[in-house]
């Protein structure tokens, strides 16, 4: 699955694919093995190259690294593309919002009929011990909610239909 990661306002595209236990992940088209050593609540070592990296969730969207604080934003590349692209065609399409990698829905914030701004949290899906909100990309009206708090969701999943 293909993500926009923005670290500190350095935007990076990252795909992930699982290797048995751990990760082969391709940042800006350069492969690099991941691999998960430890996890525990928000907490994660991971190993990549010959380096250990000691990592914890502050916030939804700050992450520190070996002691030091990043601000971070993950989204979905097909979102990304929405958001892109103009106004009038993004309000006139059916917006899908999909999982972004494997989890459980730990929280839904919104009903059917619900009327949602832009960067409105819609729901909140745990994957790698990690929370992450999925907002929505435009103003619009909830049309269907597919998914239920403690569901397991997979990647490509649609979770719920703006439009």
């Amino acid at each position: 699955m293909a993500y926009v990661v923005k670290v500190d306002n350095k935007e990076f595209k990252v795909d992930i694919e699982r290797s048995g236990n751990s990760f082969i992940v391709f940042l800006d088209g350069e492969k690099t093995n991941v691999e998960v050593t430890h996890e525990e609540g928000s907490q994660l070592m991971l190993i990549i190259g010959n380096r250990s990296y000691a990592i914890a969730m502050e916030a939804d969207d700050q992450i520190v690294v070996n002691g030091e604080t990043y601000s971070v934003e993950v989204v979905d590349e097909e979102i990304q593309r929405f958001l892109k692209a103009s106004p009038d065609k993004l309000q006139k399409k059916e917006l899908a919002i999909k999982g972004v990698m494997p989890g459980l829905v730990i929280e839904v914030n919104v009903e059917e009929g619900d009327t949602v701004k832009k960067e409105d949290g819609l729901l909140i899906v745990e994957a790698m011990k990690m929370q992450n909100e999925m907002k929505a990309p435009r103003d619009g009206v909830v049309k269907k909610v597919l998914i239920k708090k403690g569901q397991t969701v997979n990647s490509g999943d649609t979770l719920v239909i703006i439009t």
